[in-house]
């Protein structure tokens, strides 16, 4: 404790002598300030409370927050690298800069970007050290930017410095910011979260164009971050949580042994709730769900909101002393529900998670308190001193602005195809589109369907949204069955394509995809390219080589087919009569693989194109291609 005691004054020592050593005209008062607003971020940015509803869950961030990495983006085209990149190595040179100082952090919602953005404020807070590239700064800036509506100085007026400040000291304040750009980290937290018609004003500063010796941080949802990544130095991804980031959070967040135990043994078996704890919020959730519901999870995401919109309602009637019900809370509260979803949509269409208290104009009282789906704070404006209201996350927002919607859609109020034409649903509002789908098929197979067919509609439009409706039907699921598979049919039937290319799809939407090609009879060309198919999948296609009548070209090159695969393929492949090209380049075939083609494939009479690049092949593989299919004047074997 005295070690800690006295690093502290040598820390206050060197900051006050850097400066004097920079002549400040008056150290005293900027001291006084800077630690004003060291003591504002230890006693706001130290602790989450990330869900009102649940009082008791409050985190430490030296307790939570372990060890987010990021993942770096090339900036041309924005392609992503297997360069891991710790939480204090940011400002790290790098190909592409030397000397970088503008950072643009991109991520999904929930991933760890805000958490990141107070990580930063409280150590400096704290004073503690970051790594040897991180700049050893004076002042650290950490600006929200849901609540800018306004220049800089007055955003840094209005966040950070006291309410009590005289205009000659917020002058001097400004005026070390200006001349000691060097000496200063802003930090911009939610780029997606300015309100309407901001960020165009703060474009300048993310160019560098205003402070350009500033160091400066900026988090944002990737649709929003690809507007200012050609001004930043360096792009990097959040990844979210590791397997070991998941099980460190979970172990510390349960007392009992037993259950820390049954959820990791569950993630374990389910990839995809694997896939949902990879989101710090979603890990959270599944906390309290393990808790509440005995270890019982649901198999989509949509499906784990109304768990946990259950919950959350459960926990409102209990705090408001009402008496327990068996009742379908979501139905008990329908109207309520469909209100709260509306006020959602609005602030989504406006770009804004917050809104103040004329937004409840009209509705049910109940719809103010939020039944603990929303936060309430007097916000960290000075200018706005009345109080915000906001959602615990944007995905609630998008999630209750799906369920106003498919309410909409199951009262006639609004026509599914009227909302599958409108185009952001596609883009900024994608997730909107699962949730709707994914409430739907919990009420209405005719519903979804219709859902479904407005969204085939699109696609053939458009074909490179393709990769949204495979998605879309992955959410659609329902428990204990195969309805997600009879819509990935459905859309096959009513998909008029062509040619489909895909690339990287996981195994989710791989999955759904080959189901698609059982029933469509337009797809003449498919590219599935680099999306991990082994020899499983292989199998899968080679089925539907065996019915399909349509297909004339399938490339799966850089996957993962081995000896099995390829067998399996060759296989069906004596059934087919109208595929002519067929490429397996740089998979893992090897020479018994060859060998396994080189014999199935003497009964096909339609091949015409085979290529095997990079796979392994060896001399007896090539060998047994050239004996075994050499009577086979009209195929082309290319290895």
């Amino acid at each position: 404790m005295m070690k800690q005691q006295q690093q502290q004054q040598l820390l206050e020592r060197s900051t006050k002598d850097s400066l004097k050593e920079e002549q400040v005209s008056d150290p005293f008062d900027l001291v006084k300030y800077i630690s004003i607003i060291r003591q504002l971020y230890e006693d706001r940015e130290g602790w989450l409370a990330p869900f009102s509803w649940c009082e008791e869950f409050r985190l430490n961030l030296d307790n939570i927050f372990t060890r987010l990495k990021f993942v770096s983006r090339k900036r041309e085209r924005g392609i992503k690298t297997d360069d891991i990149v710790d939480m204090f190595q940011i400002f790290q040179p790098h190909q592409e800069c030397s000397q970088p100082k503008r950072v643009l952090i991109e991520g999904q919602p929930g991933m760890g970007k805000t958490t990141y953005c107070q990580k930063i404020a409280y150590n400096w807070a704290k004073k503690r050290k970051g790594g040897e590239s991180f700049p050893d700064v004076t002042l650290v800036l950490l600006l929200k930017c849901r609540d800018i509506n306004c220049g800089l100085w007055e955003a840094i007026d209005d966040q950070l410095l006291p309410r009590e400040v005289n205009e000659e000291d917020k002058e001097r304040f400004f005026t070390f910011i200006r001349e000691h750009q060097s000496k200063v980290l802003l930090v911009l937290d939610g780029l997606d979260e300015f309100p309407s018609g901001q960020l165009s004003i703060y474009t300048d500063i993310i160019q560098g164009r205003f402070l350009p010796e500033s160091y400066i941080v900026v988090t944002a949802r990737h649709e929003v971050g690809v507007n200012v990544r050609k001004s930043c130095h360096t792009l990097l991804e959040v990844e979210g949580f590791t397997k070991s980031d998941i099980k460190e959070f979970i172990q510390r967040y349960f007392k009992e042994e037993h259950l820390a135990k049954e959820l990791l043994d569950k993630l374990d078996s389910d990839i995809t709730l694997k896939d949902l704890a990879r989101n710090p919020l979603n890990t959270a959730l599944l906390c309290l769900l393990c808790e509440d519901f005995g270890g019982k999870f649901p198999a989509s995401r949509t499906l784990l909101y109304l768990e946990i919109v259950e919950c959350m309602l459960r926990r409102y009637r209990l705090k408001m002393n009402l008496p327990e019900t068996d009742q379908d809370l979501v139905a008990l509260y329908r109207v309520e529900l469909k209100q709260l979803g509306h006020i959602a949509m609005e602030g989504l269409l406006k770009n804004s998670l917050y809104f103040d208290e004329s937004a409840f104009q009209g509705f049910s009282s109940d719809v103010k308190s939020g039944f603990g789906f929303l936060s309430v704070e007097a916000g960290r404006s000075k200018r706005r001193p009345g109080r915000s209201y906001g959602f615990l996350h944007k995905s609630f927002q998008e999630f209750f602005a799906a369920l106003c919607h498919s309410c909409q859609l199951l009262d006639e109020e609004i026509s599914f195809d009227s909302l599958t034409a409108e185009w952001r649903y596609y883009h900024e509002f994608r997730q909107v589109l699962m949730f709707i789908g994914g409430m739907l098929a919990q009420k209405c197979e005719a519903a979804v369907k219709a859902l479904i067919a407005g969204i085939a509609t699109q696609v053939n439009l458009k074909e490179n949204l393709l990769e949204v409706a495979l998605a879309c039907i992955n959410e659609y699921r329902r428990e204990g069955n195969t309805f997600d598979k009879d819509l990935a049919q459905f859309f096959g039937s009513r998909l008029k394509l062509q040619r489909v290319f895909c690339e990287g799809l996981t195994k989710e939407l791989l999955a759904v995809c080959i189901e698609t090609l059982k029933t469509n009879s337009t797809v003449t060309g498919l590219v599935l390219f680099n999306c991990g198919i082994d020899d499983a999948n292989a199998a899968e296609l080679a089925g539907v080589l065996k019915e399909n009548s349509t297909l004339t070209s399938l490339d799966l090159s850089v996957d993962q087919i081995g000896k099995v695969g390829a067998d399996a393929l060759a296989k069906g492949l004596k059934e087919n009569s109208t595929l002519t090209s067929l490429d397996l380049s740089d998979n893992q075939i090897g020479s018994d693989g060859a060998v396994a083609l080189a014999k199935e494939l003497k009964e096909n009479s339609t091949l015409k194109s085979l290529t095997l690049y990079f796979n392994a092949i060896g001399n007896d593989g090539a060998d047994a291609l050239t004996k075994g299919l050499k009577e086979k004047s009209t195929l082309t074997v290319t290895f």
